[in-house]
């Protein structure tokens, strides 16, 4: 990358500055929910059936949300957030690249919606708690049946590849910021990489696995770095008396 190293923080950007550093707490909380959540309500696509989804939703709609993986649907529209303070931290280094990864990420967010249809999910649910007759309970267990398969298919490979290159690259940027540290950038690059492996044969899944250690250390650096940027740009904007 053909890239210059920035030098002040831009204050115009103060509040998206900030933005980014509660963004990134939130997510730190969101990765400890979703730890919780996956240990209390373990993923069900694929290992449940339908029917037993359908009755989870019913008898316990929170839990079934979580078995769905709601915390990594909420986490997407944080994610959004952080993409562009990632790229208007960033794009001084190198504004085409912090383009591109701020693209990558948007992408990434709007693939959540069809790689985790729960309100499709809980609206089928409820058609079949109240069917009354074999036909109707089977049409809505086969319409259940196509929305589970989209859990793993592939608006979820996009969803994970294009977060993971996004904020891979926004990583490789870092190298050359004097806004984030050289320890941010690495804990980035690899942590990244791993998630952009995923799709590796029989050892993709556990990089998914490994990856989220990684991000528990960089959520919490990428709020430091935010924090600071958010200050010295508000000093920025008091100097020019803005």
């Amino acid at each position: 990358m053909n890239t210059t190293t920035t030098y002040s923080a831009d204050p115009r950007w103060k509040d998206l500055y900030k933005i980014g550093g509660f963004t990134a707490v939130i997510l730190e909380l969101l990765i400890v929910l979703g730890g919780i959540a996956f240990v209390i309500w373990s993923y069900s696509p694929g290992s449940a059936s339908t029917v037993e989804i359908f009755t989870t939703l019913q008898r316990d709609r929170f839990g079934g949300l979580m078995s769905l993986d709601f915390p990594l649907f909420i986490s997407n529209f944080f994610g959004v957030l952080l993409f562009l303070a990632l790229y208007v931290s960033l794009k001084s280094v190198n504004e085409s690249y912090a383009l591109i990864a701020l693209i990558a990420g948007l992408l990434a967010a709007v693939l959540i919606f069809p790689a985790r249809p729960m309100a499709e999910l809980i609206t089928l649910s409820d058609g079949y708690a109240a069917a009354t007759t074999e036909l109707a309970r089977s049409q809505y267990l086969a319409a259940g049946d196509a929305l589970l398969a989209q859990f793993d298919g592939t608006a979820y490979l996009g969803n994970t590849f294009l977060g993971g290159l996004s904020l891979l690259i926004s990583s490789l940027l870092m190298l050359r910021s004097k806004f984030f540290s050289k320890a941010t950038a690495y804990v980035g690059i690899v942590t990244n990489l791993a998630v952009c492996l995923f799709f590796v044969p029989v050892i993709g899944t556990y990089f998914l696995f490994l990856c989220l250690p990684g991000y528990v250390i960089w959520y919490v650096q990428l709020c430091r770095s935010f924090v600071q940027l958010g200050r010295d740009a508000t000093r920025a904007a008091l100097d020019n008396g803005k």
